[in-house]
């Protein structure tokens, strides 16, 4: 009979175990889309969630001096709309990707052509050389 009812209770915690995760990311949720409009300065750790970085990570950029950051006291805070237009620059855009794969190309052909230009003038050279 004791065998009959662990499958039961088993069943009964997985399933609290799942609406207990759900609640929580709904909350983190509501958390992360909440920040900008509580306030404009944020903590590493709510910068690590605006970012999708660990706050280690967050830490290391600022003291890398490649994360803006503002130092009050012994807090270090950012500023979301420092980071958002930091989040612009940063972006690399498709336009970028497609002209620097183009300037390759264009950079292979031109070295391409050089070389065949040149032994078709050795070519010629050497035929002229043999009349």
């Amino acid at each position: 009979m004791v065998r009959e009812e662990r499958p039961a209770v088993k069943e009964f915690l997985d399933m609290l175990a799942d609406i207990l995760a759900e609640k929580y990311f709904e909350r983190v949720d509501d958390r992360i889309k909440k920040i900008p409009e509580l306030r404009r300065l944020i903590t590493a750790k709510e910068a690590g969630q605006y970012l999708s970085l660990s706050t280690d990570t967050i830490y290391q950029m600022a003291s890398l001096k490649k994360l803006p950051y503002l130092k009050i006291g012994a807090r270090v805070l950012f500023d979301i709309k420092t980071l958002d237009h930091w989040i612009e620059k940063h972006l690399i855009k498709e336009k970028e990707w497609k002209r620097e794969e183009l300037k390759a190309e264009i950079e292979s052909v031109q070295s391409n052509a050089r070389t065949s230009k040149e032994s078709d003038f050795l070519t010629l050279l050497k035929k002229k050389g043999k009349d």
